[in-house]
């Protein structure tokens, strides 16, 4: 499969830019391009913590495309359990309107299906809790795990598909390094989360913020973390 053409840029994030499909009802998803700063640009020291901070984000995400090709290519993993629609493109030949100025990637990318998006504000009562434990939980079973704690605790970045499903639509936390995951369950972290929930939850919702948080809480853990890693299923 080959994708090339002009499309409509509809966002970028820290990681990605996604690019409009509409007629195959998906978006196109690859990483960032973000050119190197000028020294002139921000100053030495502006310049160099840039540069730390961008060569980071690069190499976490760089790390989730090698994890998701993984899972992709796997033969015992079911990634349709996990993640909507996506498939894997390697012959992409793209260009797009960004910033003013006429773009083109070459190269890899995601084609995904089109989903509605959580954020923050998606409410506590509008789909089911488990799945955010039962995804995470066979995905440790294959020893890998979500390196951010706004995946791991949700409902932000997790989608609901045209079928009604609820899955994990950005794939740019995806990490096999399972002390990574831990330090995404641990209580000051879910703190952190609670406090988004507080301010962007519907009012209707705020009264579960608590028992939603506590009930991620009980299943996904250190202890659960040690028992399912690389476990199977």
């Amino acid at each position: 499969m080959k994708v090339s053409g002009e499309f409509v840029f509809l966002g970028a994030g820290r990681y990605f830019i996604a690019l409009d499909m509409p007629q195959r009802e998906s978006v196109i998803k690859f990483l960032r391009p973000d050119g190197p700063l000028t020294v002139r640009q921000k100053g030495l020291r502006g310049w160099l913590l840039d540069h730390f901070l961008r060569a980071k984000l690069i190499k976490k995400a760089a790390m989730a495309g090698r994890v998701f090709r993984m899972l992709y290519q796997s033969e015992t993993i079911d990634i349709s359990l996990c993640f909507p629609e996506t498939k894997i493109v390697d012959e992409v030949d793209v260009r797009f309107s960004w910033e003013g100025q006429t773009k083109r990637y070459q190269g890899s990318a995601y084609i995904q299906r089109r989903v509605e998006v959580f954020g923050y504000d998606a409410p506590l009562d509008s789909f089911n809790w488990d799945v955010i434990i039962e995804i995470q939980h066979y995905l440790w079973g294959a020893g890998v795990g979500l390196g951010s704690g706004a995946e791991t605790w949700g409902p932000k970045n997790w989608c609901r598909t045209k079928q009604d499903k609820v899955r994990l639509a950005d794939l740019s936390s995806l990490t096999q390094d399972k002390k990574r995951v831990g330090k995404r369950l641990n209580s000051a972290i879910r703190q952190k989360r609670r406090k988004r929930l507080e301010r962007f939850q519907p009012v209707r919702c705020r009264e579960h913020i608590d028992p939603y948080l506590a009930y991620i809480g009980e299943y996904l853990n250190q202890e659960s973390l040690n028992k399912l890693w690389r476990a199977g299923f």
